[in-house]
């Protein structure tokens, strides 16, 4: 419905043109009336009309004062100024406000309707490129967060260079100069485990300088990296810097959910194939503290930590075993694992059992950020090398044993839950994000379960659905285009003939017309 206020110290104006909106639209529009420039700013705030008639000559505040002031805090509204006055200098005065229309007193009808019709038009045409606009950003914030988790599995699968970190910057938006990870430890049996989680995620990116890339949490671990252009590498400012942030946030997580969490903080690098190491600081640092101590959380120090696997030159060999194992290639994974023990061999036998331990983890943690789910974590623990080795391989043929029936129990019965989620909700606004937590995945296992499944993508599934229940529910003459478009969940008419013609290879209407013949 169109709202109109007119504003004129005359009543007799105000009822004209009252009477001639009101005959020619009807119910189609809401008028409000105001006497003067004072009543119509105080009418505005509750009215909020989108068409002011304003009449420029008018006792106290005057029809170019109002303007500026209601202008100045709603731009979007409209004005059409009336003048007894044919004057150059009334005009100039409002035109400096953006107003385009100018209507000489008495206002004749057809004058004033084609006015409200080209003003109608221009708020027509700003209201479908505002849609647009909306919806070119929301899919741009879905390619995003896919981005996003392409990336933190780049990172800990040790594949960053694929693209350099220049490039990671323009698709993210955002700098990789230097990065760092903090991973957040919780206690078993958590009741608001994803609450938690969430009210984390918001904490960390409204707080902590710089970017902020939130992984996928498991069972008690949640990773974050943290990049900025304002870190030097082993930044040795960043524990003062991160200090007063990292109490305050678990004081006051502590205040709002009752529990404690531990956090443990990896040291800053500025090469991105770097980052997993400091994952693994941050990792391994958080492991060691305990929730009832009173301080819980704890910076990576390598004289502390000296435990931490460092890069070598085994870190590729361990890549490709990860790489493996996220493909499901367990065969070729369980071969390259035997390499990657002969490559360690050499190491004490509490660092074997440690650069175990760290390829499994994040194996997994690359697993969990896929969606699929994993028991918490069971670490290796051998006295001698033989026995970690029969271990680690036990644990790879477990691993692929459960991966395989996780994906062939679950993998179609999830797609299936998602394709039935999109064909009850496709008449609404439905996102990726929406969907994959509708079936408790992650949107980056969601769209590669549509794309390896079948064939397709999230949206083209949903645009699927929308055009075959748009093609039925033409079939019903009394039915609108323009009615069908809303039902089956567009708001922009242009853009739904422009995807239905690109879908049918016909306009609604030719489709319609073909149809009804």
């Amino acid at each position: 419905m169109l709202k109109i206020m007119i504003v004129d110290d005359e009543q007799l104006e105000r009822d004209a043109i009252e009477m001639m909106i009101t005959r020619e639209y009807g119910d189609k529009v809401k008028l409000l009336k105001a006497k003067n420039g004072r009543e119509a700013i105080s009418f505005v705030v509750e009215f909020q009309p989108q068409i002011v008639f304003m009449d420029i000559k008018m006792p106290g505040i005057d029809g170019v004062e109002a303007v500026k002031t209601i202008k100045s805090k709603y731009p979007h509204i409209r004005f059409i100024m009336l003048s007894a006055f044919d004057t150059f200098n009334y005009a100039r005065d409002v035109m400096q406000q953006g107003v385009k229309e100018y209507l000489l007193k008495p206002g004749r009808k057809k004058e004033i309707l084609a006015a409200i019709t080209r003003v109608s038009e221009e708020l027509e045409v700003e209201r479908v490129e505002a849609e647009r606009k909306k919806h070119v950003q929301a899919q741009l914030a879905k390619a995003v967060h896919l981005l996003e988790g392409e990336w933190m599995n780049a990172i800990l699968m040790n594949q960053v260079t694929e693209f350099s970190p220049a490039e990671w910057s323009e698709l993210l938006g955002f700098q990789t100069t230097a990065g760092y990870a903090i991973v957040f430890k919780f206690p078993n049996k958590l009741d608001s485990f994803n609450e938690m989680v969430q009210w984390i995620k918001r904490k960390v990116k409204s707080t902590f300088p710089g970017e902020a890339l939130i992984g996928v949490r498991d069972e008690y671990y949640l990773p974050c990296f943290l990049f900025s252009d304002s870190l030097q590498e082993k930044d040795k400012k960043l524990k003062a810097k991160l200090q007063p942030m990292l109490r305050n946030l678990l004081h006051e997580f502590n205040q709002h959910f009752g529990v404690a969490v531990c956090i443990g903080v990896g040291r800053p690098y500025k090469e991105a194939e770097q980052f997993v190491a400091s994952y693994r600081e941050a990792l391994h640092t958080v492991r060691d503290l305990d929730f009832e101590q009173d301080v819980t959380y704890a910076f990576y120090h390598e004289g502390k930590s000296a435990n931490v696997p460092q890069q070598d030159h085994t870190q590729e060999q361990e890549s490709v075993v990860i790489n493996a194992i996220n493909n499901g290639d367990f065969t070729r994974a369980m071969k390259e694992l035997d390499v990657y023990l002969e490559m360690i061999s050499i190491e004490p036998t509490s660092t074997y059992v440690q650069k175990l331990n760290e390829l499994f983890l994040v194996a997994e943690r690359i697993l969990q950020n896929n969606g699929i789910v994993l028991s918490s974590y069971q670490y290796i623990q051998a006295e001698n090398e033989d026995d970690a080795t029969n271990l680690a391989r036990e644990k790879l043929r477990k691993l692929s044993e459960h991966v395989q029936e996780w994906r062939t129990l679950h993998g179609g019965d999830r797609l299936e839950q998602v394709k039935q989620y999109i064909r009850a909700h496709f008449h609404k606004p439905l996102t990726l994000e929406e969907a994959a937590e509708h079936v408790e995945l992650s949107p980056y296992y969601v769209s590669k379960l549509f794309k390896d499944r079948s064939g397709m993508t999230f949206i083209d599934y949903v645009t699927e659905v929308r055009i075959g229940e748009a093609k039925r529910e033409m079939l019903d003459a009394s039915k609108s285009l323009k009615e069908i478009c809303f039902n089956v969940g567009y708001k922009d008419p242009n853009y739904f003939s422009r995807v239905f013609k690109r879908k049918v290879g016909l306009s609604p209407s030719q489709y319609r017309e073909k149809l009804l013949v």
